[in-house]
């Protein structure tokens, strides 16, 4: 089957060394379709970006909406069915032009729901899509990297059923990324601990670094909770709850008796844990303004700390942990 070239203007230096051995037309359209002859098909690029997110002792794929149908220049007269595969010899090249670092994914990660099209006597374009998902094997999804950048590369690679020739295009390939990022904050989520109560928060204090205003209260008002409340703002500050001892917890509230407005966990502020304030690890950054976070899982610390990047104007009148037994 002879492969057409067909080149855009901007893409055809690049795409021409990886193509040209594979077709016997020297040929170079750049206009469309237009000036060839014979039925001739080209994969639309759909290019999308996909996130997993890993949480303790699992990582949580991201449900892929690409999809691709082919289309033919004229009308088919016949049934056209084309196939697709992942190419992961297209990286290098285009880290070399774009100037990044991506890498395959495992192979296995990145599967076909359907890895061919077929385009209808009389129609122009596929009914039915070439579609993608993420495996359910939990093995490989743990071999992912948080430090790396993924790529999988989809091309239109042969006619299987019926006579038509692929334009070989930088319109072919559609170039989809993926990142891995670690998150402990269930946003939206409810924890499922039980709040310690402010009999049992005698040995908590808290305390301020960085830039910060206290206006009113103290510390030991909202952990106490007396009714009162402890009046402060910070901007690039952060407070620091010791809870006296090492709990395990899988939600925290920073209450305001003020309402939303006051709110101390705000799109932005960023949360981490220690067992001796020193070392830190991340829970995350919150998304949406709440007074009560979730984690997807379970986390033993003795300190909590939460900084503010940005203004953040709060009146903290109950602060607690959701202790998981």
């Amino acid at each position: 089957m002879k492969l057409y070239k067909f080149f855009t203007a901007i893409g055809a230096l690049a795409l021409a060394a990886g193509f040209t051995a594979c077709s016997d037309d020297d040929e170079v359209y750049s206009d469309g379709f237009g000036g060839v002859d014979g039925q001739v098909v080209l994969a639309p690029t759909y290019n999308e970006s996909y996130k997993f997110i890993r949480i303790p002792n699992s990582t949580m794929a991201p449900t892929l909406t690409w999809s691709v149908a082919p289309r033919s220049r004229v009308r088919a007269t016949e049934e056209l069915t084309m196939k697709f595969a992942i190419d992961n010899s297209l990286i290098d090249s285009y880290n070399g032009e774009n100037s990044t670092d991506y890498v395959a994914l495992p192979e296995g990660v990145v599967l076909f729901v359907n890895d061919e099209a077929t385009i209808l006597p009389g129609n122009n374009s596929a009914d039915t899509p070439v579609t993608l998902k993420v495996t359910d094997n939990a093995q490989l999804l743990s071999q992912l990297d948080t430090e790396k950048k993924y790529m999988v590369p989809v091309r239109m690679t042969e006619v299987v059923k019926g006579s038509a020739r692929i334009a070989v295009s930088s319109s072919n390939i559609s170039y989809l990324t993926f990142s891995v990022e670690e998150v402990l904050i269930k946003t939206g989520g409810t924890p499922t601990g039980t709040m310690v109560p402010a009999s049992d928060r005698s040995g908590w204090n808290m305390t301020l670094a960085g830039d910060y205003g206290v206006y009113s209260g103290s510390a030991s008002d909202p952990i106490n909770k007396t009714g009162r409340y402890w009046y402060i703002v910070l901007q690039g500050g952060s407070l620091t709850l010791d809870l006296g001892k090492e709990y395990t917890f899988d939600g925290l509230t920073f209450d305001s008796s003020f309402g939303s407005r006051y709110y101390l966990l705000l799109s932005g502020v960023e949360l981490s844990y220690s067992s001796d304030n020193s070392t830190w690890t991340s829970i995350g950054t919150v998304e949406s303004s709440s007074k009560t976070l979730a984690l997807y899982a379970p986390i033993t610390a003795r300190y909590v700390m939460v900084y503010c990047p940005s203004y953040v104007l709060t009146a903290l009148s109950d602060v607690s942990i959701y202790e998981v037994k």
